[in-house]
């Protein structure tokens, strides 16, 4: 995507998570300017997509980067004889005033691509709201308590949140959807996280479509357990469309207004033909569908976006 628009005569810049120890950043609002390692930008779109202060290393900054001038670090603690970690004071203060940077950049861009999204239970109200047909869920901390609450023999057990964390810099592991017989849910001493419990609607088809703005592209996904993705790439089948259903493009234009999204990955499933939305990523990838297809219509579309968006906002 970067060498599509360097053609177009297009400078980018990226600013990765995992290399914050070594980024030079200024960011000055009067002039909607940004110095970026020696770079003099003024931005005009910031998309920020993947961007996990998880995924920082508090170790590898300079200790002395917390002595600056007149601010007074005395407050976060006495400074430790070890390197500081995501779970002390100063790591927490690392996470946290990154993520804040990454927001005010996006906030004196011309434009923003956020990956801003309702939690998984409001999605799928909005659908209903909507006229989108959607299964029945429900978030819990205790799954065993709520399995007499659905009809379907069987459900998807999933994260409230995100599917992946980031305990350790550089280690990320994947809380990936459990479809269970509804009657194994079981339950502990405690409650536990709170998860999606969520109906399995039997399916004749499985989607993935791509919203890039206005455009739908669009890849019929086949596999054997949700997170096959992940976990088996090997076995999951991935055919692209020509165009996607009516009614699937109707739901998702539909929502993807609802939620004003500039880009989302939208998750459907085809039930007696009829779309059944299941969720949708603001910041979801999309070289895996590529890449099993050998195909790039959704790397050109974004790019054509994000060129869009940056001629409006000159």
């Amino acid at each position: 995507m970067r060498n599509l628009l360097a053609g177009a005569g297009i400078r980018t810049a990226r600013l990765n998570a995992e290399e914050l120890a070594a980024t030079s950043l200024t960011i000055a609002p009067d002039g909607r300017t940004v110095r970026l390692n020696g770079r003099e930008l003024i931005p005009t779109v910031t998309w920020i997509r993947h961007f996990a202060p998880t995924a920082l290393d508090p170790a590898a900054f300079d200790p002395s980067s917390f002595d600056p001038g007149a601010f007074d670090p005395t407050a976060l603690g006495p400074a430790s004889p070890v390197a500081d970690t995501a779970g002390t004071p100063r790591g927490a203060f690392l996470r946290d005033s990154w993520q804040a940077a990454a927001a005010q950049l996006a906030a004196i861009s011309g434009t923003a691509v956020r990956p801003d999204r309702p939690g998984v239970l409001c999605q799928l109200d909005l659908a209903r709201r909507h006229g989108v047909a959607a299964p029945r869920a429900v978030l819990t901390t205790d799954p065993h308590h709520v399995r007499d609450e659905f009809d379907s023999p069987r459900v998807v057990v999933k994260a409230a949140g995100h599917h992946f964390v980031e305990p350790v810099p550089g280690r990320l592991h994947g809380i990936f959807p459990t479809v269970l017989d509804r009657a194994d849910l079981a339950g502990g001493p405690r409650p536990g996280p709170p998860v999606i419990v969520q109906e399995y609607v039997e399916h004749e088809a499985e989607l993935r479509v791509y919203f890039v703005g206005g455009q739908l592209h669009a890849f019929e996904v086949t596999k054997t357990a949700p997170a096959d993705p992940w976990t088996a790439p090997d076995r999951l089948g991935v055919r692209a469309l020509p165009s996607p259903p009516p009614a699937v493009a109707a739901a998702t234009r539909t929502l993807a207004a609802a939620m004003s999204l500039r880009y989302g990955a939208f998750d459907f499933l085809l039930s007696a033909g009829t779309p059944v939305f299941l969720e949708v990523n603001p910041d979801g990838d999309w070289r895996w569908a590529e890449r099993r297809t050998r195909t790039t219509p959704v790397t050109v579309a974004v790019a054509a976006m994000l060129a869009a968006l940056h001629r409006a906002a000159l």
